[in-house]
């Protein structure tokens, strides 16, 4: 006799949250991830957690931001990726560069 087959489980754990489209050569690099930890959702910018509304951790550290509940900590993300900075220009500079650059186009 066959054992049954057990129930295939799939669960969302990150998700990513950017002001720049997923075809913008610069999204990766202002782009956030609101990602399944143990003790909840955290938010890394691929280099550390998050820790308060600015500032990054080291991916070892457990004092970042930690919330219960996916919409908190997507609402926070949605909130601050307009100000991740990469080499001191903001995801917002780089926005309204690439529409300055299409509305040239």
């Amino acid at each position: 006799m066959t054992q049954p087959t057990p129930e295939i489980l799939v669960e969302a754990t990150r998700y990513t949250v950017s002001l720049l489209p997923r075809y913008d050569i610069n999204f990766n690099a202002f782009a956030l991830h609101v990602q399944r930890r143990r003790d909840g959702w955290g938010i890394t910018g691929g280099h550390g957690w998050v820790e308060g509304h600015a500032g990054w951790m080291t991916l070892d550290s457990y004092e970042a931001l930690v919330f219960p509940e996916l919409d908190d900590a997507l609402a926070l993300a949605r909130k601050i990726a307009p100000t991740i900075g990469v080499n001191g220009h903001t995801a917002t500079d780089a926005y309204n560069r690439r529409m300055a650059e299409a509305a040239r186009s």
